[in-house]
């Protein structure tokens, strides 16, 4: 039995993948794709999706946890590389009793540092949206310490 969500015409994610709607992509492929956060309630927060519209856990394929997850380890490295990150948490929320606000499975890297508050859960309505400027240079800075062109916004695979 699926978790219920908010009913929808349309997919936030969706229009970030097919580029219908701007976002400061870190890295994507074939499968997933990882995005900075727009709400970075801690520095460089990002998310990581699947690239096919899946809206819970019940719907990932085996494939696609294994890369989104695999992902999110790489970026969650690259915030220690990058933002002297000394801690993470790496999570995802399904259906509208645990969270969930737009309906495609996604998971959450929020990096930690020595003044985060390890018992700080974060909502989102408590955070403004950044600029675009700033979602990039974070970015930029993810994937630098992953290895990835910082020169060019174009998504490269990794």
């Amino acid at each position: 039995m699926p978790f219920h969500l908010a009913p929808y015409d349309s997919c936030g994610f969706c229009d970030y993948i097919s580029r219908a709607v701007d976002c400061a992509v870190i890295a994507e492929d074939d499968v997933a794709m990882a995005f900075v956060n727009h709400r970075q309630y801690e520095h460089g927060a990002a998310l990581i999706i699947p690239r096919q519209h899946r809206e819970t856990i019940f719907d990932i394929t085996e494939r696609e946890i294994a890369r989104v997850y695999w992902l999110a380890k790489q970026v969650a490295v690259a915030a220690e590389a990058a933002f002297g990150a000394c801690g993470a948490n790496i999570f995802q929320n399904n259906g509208i009793a645990a969270g969930q606000h737009v309906p495609h499975m996604h998971v959450h890297v929020v990096p930690r540092f020595s003044g985060s508050d390890a018992e700080k859960l974060f909502l989102q309505r408590d955070f403004a949206i950044v600029a675009m400027s700033e979602q990039r240079a974070v970015a930029m800075a993810l994937r630098a310490a992953m290895g990835l062109s910082p020169k060019s916004m174009e998504a490269q695979p990794f």
